[in-house]
């Protein structure tokens, strides 16, 4: 009887790793597919983002809106990936005057930008760099926090959302 018994405990046993191991492929494979594990690179999203930081970036979200972080593949650079802040939505206006951003003809507060004699005297339009006065259609504009010391919008332009691999969910 004591046999019985143990061979009935061994078969539960077993029964009970498999769902286990089951279970944890299952939430392996949906993690793969919707979320990424990244580590930041650069100073070009300081203060927010630092260098040698990993952060978690969701894969899925098609829905986009000023200030999210987002990842998207290197306009210029290939098998590179850039982390970069959503400034402009199609259709919006952009200007960087005397380090003050204005969208869409109103400044700007952003909290996540460290003030500097050197940003003060930083001047962009969207319409002199590029030659249009709003964001098409189908892209964004892209800024990095630490906007002295960035690649960004400014310099490769307009990210076409078909590029952007996933929304930044948080950081450690």
């Amino acid at each position: 009887m004591a046999s019985q018994q143990r061979k009935r405990n061994f078969k539960k046993l077993i029964l009970h790793a498999i769902v286990a191991i089951s279970i944890i492929a299952v939430i392996c494979v949906i993690f793969f597919f919707n979320f990424s594990l990244v580590k930041i690179e650069g100073v070009s999203m300081k203060p927010t983002l630092k260098s040698n930081e990993y952060g978690l970036i969701y894969k899925r979200d098609a829905t986009y809106k000023r200030g999210d972080i987002i990842s998207f593949s290197s306009p210029d650079v290939p098998n590179t990936e850039y982390i970069k802040r959503i400034i402009g939505l199609p259709g919006d206006k952009i200007e960087i005057i005397d380090g003050n951003l204005y969208l869409n003809g109103r400044e700007q507060k952003e909290k996540y930008i460290r003030r500097s004699e050197a940003l003060s005297k930083l001047n962009y339009s969207l319409e002199d760099s590029s030659g249009v006065k709003t964001v098409p259609q189908g892209k964004v504009f892209v800024l990095g926090d630490n906007r002295l010391h960035s690649r960004d919008s400014r310099e490769f332009g307009f990210i076409d959302l078909s590029k952007i691999t996933g929304k930044w969910i948080f950081h450690f």
